[in-house]
């Protein structure tokens, strides 16, 4: 078995300058490993390595830890090849991630074509991979109270039971504070926005305040577009951050890290909640809650080694006091669709249609939907409010939003035409109540009576009444029989009588015919 080099050992610099020192003072070997307790094999390589490199004390001092045990190598017997210069790893690095196909392998014979002596492949390998872990480094998160909440779903499930035996698995919640990492948990239906929101909402009454920020994953529930730099919120989820006046910062994709807080307190509800109840045959999911909330509350009373405090301690004394107040009106959840308005001026939810002004047909709008109420809003304003109506393929039509011909066609009621045709008098209600009751089809009847309001309004009340008595006394309820009888009645009637002409003033300003020619 090949003997490991005292270098790749775990001695400490300070102990070899303590090596150093010593030897300069003028102490042998014996005495040294007395002091030390440093092997007397180790150092006399030590010392060996000091006399070929030619380092003195002072100069060992001066260096740093990595600087002489680098200098110490290049001077160790039987490593010529540590006198060889790295490649660029930089830019090796780059051209490794730069496409596929490019290997480690490919980018050595490149390196070892353009130098006068290299080291084998195996050696670039390691020393890429010795570069590469120097280059990650990780920014450890600092918190302060009332800060951020971290929040996200836990891997593992819980599941309850219904009579008929049919298995019903739940998502496990679990939201996290930055500085006191005090965790709430608790079973939800699903990941579905509305489920999401809510148990946002319940942790945030758990805590009893509000934090600046709320941290969260990439969820669908709450990002709608993910991007490192603007990421697109879910309307819903949007919503919730303003009435509660927090700011929502998903984390990265693909970067746990961001998250650290959340995936460390999933860890700890999955070992400490969820997996004591693993055997457990729940027959609902308040059951499971029921179940869940003792055990939460040891965990977070549990002592930490870290901080000799529980979570708890902590919460009391950080969080709790810079949290801001909750909002006095409860939210109420709402889910967001974005959808375009029919040509015929209506928006489809859930198979019920429900009307906006004409002037926004064919534009994209979007509808928020509670459980009672439909509103619908365009270029952020609200254009249309609805009633929830749970019956499928009918309208919700409001008048108000219909251009004005289409409120006249509207208007063509057997109600409405008998109210007009008492305002014009008993006669023409009477022949309006025969139109309606004939055996054809309403339509063709709802033009008769247009015909006769449109005659209504161009000979007057009177003379539509008095046809309307002759057309019941025949029995001929017609728009054209009507309208005969009027033009004939007035056709009897005298023409009325023309006034004299005025005589012609002859004076100094009228101009003769002779002027015109």
């Amino acid at each position: 078995m090949r003997k490991k080099h005292v270098l790749e050992g775990i001695m400490r610099m300070d102990r070899v300058r303590a090596v150093l020192r010593l030897k300069e003072q003028g102490y042998l070997q014996r005495e040294i490993h007395r002091r030390t307790g440093i092997s007397r094999s180790c150092i006399q390589d030590y010392l060996r390595l000091f006399e070929v490199s030619g380092i003195t004390l002072e100069r060992a001092t001066l260096l740093s830890d990595t600087a002489l045990t680098e200098t110490l190598k290049k001077q160790t017997p039987g490593r010529h090849r540590a006198l060889i210069p790295d490649p660029e790893f930089g830019v090796i690095h780059a051209e490794y991630l730069s496409r596929k196909g490019v290997t480690l392998e490919l980018l050595w014979h490149e390196w070892i074509k353009e130098q006068e002596a290299g080291y084998t492949y195996s050696t670039f390998c390691r020393r890429y991979q010795e570069w590469a872990r120097s280059q990650k480094v990780v920014l450890r998160g600092e918190y302060t109270g009332g800060e951020k909440l971290f929040s996200d779903y836990a891997g593992e499930r819980l599941s309850w039971w219904d009579d008929s035996g049919d298995e019903h698995p739940v998502e496990i919640y679990v939201s996290v504070l930055g500085a006191s990492n005090y965790i709430y948990a608790e079973a939800s239906p699903s990941q579905r926005v509305v489920h999401w929101v809510s148990s946002n909402m319940r942790a945030f009454e758990f805590i009893g305040g509000v934090t600046e920020a709320l941290i969260t994953d990439n969820l669908r529930s709450a990002v709608t577009r993910s991007c490192r730099y603007e990421p697109e919120l879910n309307k819903t989820f949007e919503e919730f951050g303003a009435h509660f006046g927090v700011a929502i910062v998903p984390a990265r994709a693909a970067k746990p890290r961001d998250k650290a807080k959340a995936e460390k307190a999933v860890q700890d509800v999955e070992r400490w909640v969820l997996a004591p109840l693993r055997h457990e045959r729940f027959l609902s999911m308040t059951e499971i809650n029921l179940a869940m909330a003792p055990l939460l509350k040891t965990l977070n009373d549990k002592i930490m080694q870290d901080y000799k405090l529980s979570r708890r301690d902590l919460f009391e004394q950080l969080d709790q006091p810079a949290l801001k107040p909750l909002p006095a009106i409860a939210f109420a959840p709402a889910t967001w669709k974005l959808a375009r308005v029919a040509l015929d001026y209506h928006v489809q939810i859930e198979h019920h249609f429900y009307s906006v002004p004409y002037t926004v047909a064919r534009e994209e709008v979007w509808v928020r939907m509670t459980e009672g109420l439909i509103e619908v809003f365009h270029n952020n304003i609200r254009v249309a409010s609805h009633y929830r109506s749970l019956i499928k393929h009918r309208f919700s039509t409001l008048p108000e939003h219909m251009p004005l011909q289409h409120q006249a066609v509207r208007s063509w009621t057997a109600d409405n035409f008998h109210q007009w045709a008492s305002k014009v008098g008993p006669e023409t209600a009477i022949l309006v109540t025969t139109i309606l009751s004939a055996p054809a089809f309403k339509e063709l009847g709802f033009r008769t009576i247009l015909g006769l309001q449109r005659l209504e309004r161009k000979y007057g009340t009177a003379p539509l009444e008095a046809a309307a008595a002759v057309a019941n006394a025949r029995r001929v309820p017609t728009q054209r029989f009507v309208k005969q009888l009027i033009e004939a009645q007035l056709e009897k009637q005298p023409a009325p009588a023309t006034e004299p002409e005025a005589p012609i003033v002859l004076h100094s300003n009228l101009r003769g015919e002779k002027y015109y020619h």
